[in-house]
């Protein structure tokens, strides 16, 4: 029983060893209660010690020393120099087609005939009457010799011959123009017409694309950009970026355009398998070569500080995992089909993440994987 005892007030008060008693139970509860805690953090602490780092797992490529040509890409139109709109100068009949879409056709053959008879039979008969009057005026000067002819009668007979001649040649044009001639070896385009369908004056028939290897670039080139002279090279290249040759420039307009501020330029190259009329790529440059390197495209990374590559380097000797990535600051001057050219904190040679680039960050453990043959 607790034993009580009274002060001078006559309240009751607790002994000294009730004291030490309550204070000794408290104090080895606590000490309880803190070891238990304090196996629960070791235990934690040892299984979070198990788990190992964090890592990714990545594919590197080598940073190669390149060279960098500043160049600007601009719009170009594919020109055939042998290429030709057939259309009907004259209004007519269609009497043949002697050629289908796609066939080749030799040069002077006819691609266009329309009907004539009636043309060439006017021709016949003014033939017929020049014929008659060159009799005529045959024998009067014959008879001239002797003065047995006027001279009013040798005059008229000249003019009507003259007369009759220039009507000839008139008919003569106008069968020109009722029948159309390759000037050139080409391949016929596709026409929708077929042999007695009427043809109206200018109607377009169909095109005839010249057999040369050989085509024009034509491209504007604006204010500034450039000083292209005739004999330099540019690159060509098609809708899709892919290399089509090399072209050399012959001709370049001595003025620019008022509205545009560009000039035209005119390269040549051989390339059969650009179309007449499409569109390409032209590649002109427009400034020094520089040395740089080059890398993967997919291995330079953009933040707010701007583009960096990630360095696979060699990590402590101790270390989870041999590699880890580290940062380093480039400067992106120019790209290709494949890749981009940088100056920066990098050198050639070292090794840079390039697939799975996008997952790392600064001193993380990587792992290298082994790259395919496909990639």
């Amino acid at each position: 029983r607790t034993r009580w005892s009274y002060s001078d007030a006559g309240t009751p008060t607790m002994s000294a060893k009730a004291w030490i008693a309550t204070v000794s139970v408290c104090g080895f509860v606590t000490a309880a209660l803190a070891g238990i805690k304090f196996v629960q953090i070791s235990q934690a602490m040892a299984l979070m010690e198990s788990f190992p780092p964090a890592y990714e797992t990545v594919t590197v490529a080598s940073a190669e020393a390149d060279e960098w040509q500043p160049t600007r890409l601009l719009s170009g139109t594919v020109q055939s120099p042998e290429y030709l709109v057939i259309s009907a100068e004259t209004p007519g009949r269609i009497v043949e087609l002697p050629y289908q879409s796609g066939e080749t056709v030799p040069a002077g053959a006819e691609v266009l005939v329309l009907f004539d008879d009636d043309v060439e039979a006017q021709r016949d008969a003014l033939q017929a009457d020049l014929s008659l009057v060159e009799t005529q005026l045959s024998r009067n000067l014959t008879l001239e010799a002797d003065s047995l002819v006027s001279q009013d009668q040798l005059d008229i007979l000249k003019a009507r011959k003259l007369s009759l001649s220039a009507q000839i040649a008139v008919l003569e044009a106008r069968l020109s123009r009722m029948t159309v001639r390759a000037p050139f070896a080409g391949t016929m385009g596709i026409y929708t017409q077929r042999a007695g369908d009427l043809m109206r004056f200018g109607e377009v028939l169909t095109t005839l694309t010249g057999l040369t290897p050989s085509r024009w670039i034509d491209f504007k080139v604006p204010q500034g950009l450039a000083n292209i002279v005739v004999g330099d090279t540019v690159e060509i290249r098609d809708v899709n970026g892919f290399f089509a040759g090399p072209a050399k420039v012959i001709a370049v307009s001595t003025a620019y355009a008022q509205g545009t501020r560009t000039y035209d330029v005119r390269a040549e190259l051989e390339a059969p398998a650009l179309k007449h009329g499409s569109l390409v790529q032209v590649a002109v440059d427009t400034g020094p070569l520089e040395n740089l390197m080059s890398v993967p495209k997919r291995s330079v990374r953009w933040d707010a500080q701007g583009p960096h590559v990630f360095v696979v380097e060699e990590a402590e000797a101790d270390a989870f995992l041999p590699h880890r990535a580290s940062i380093r600051r480039v400067n992106v001057r120019g790209e290709s089909r494949d890749k981009l050219f940088v100056s920066g904190e990098i050198v050639p040679g070292e090794r840079v993440a390039n697939k799975g680039a996008f997952k790392l960050e600064d001193n993380l453990f990587v792992s290298i994987q082994a790259r395919s043959t496909d990639q």
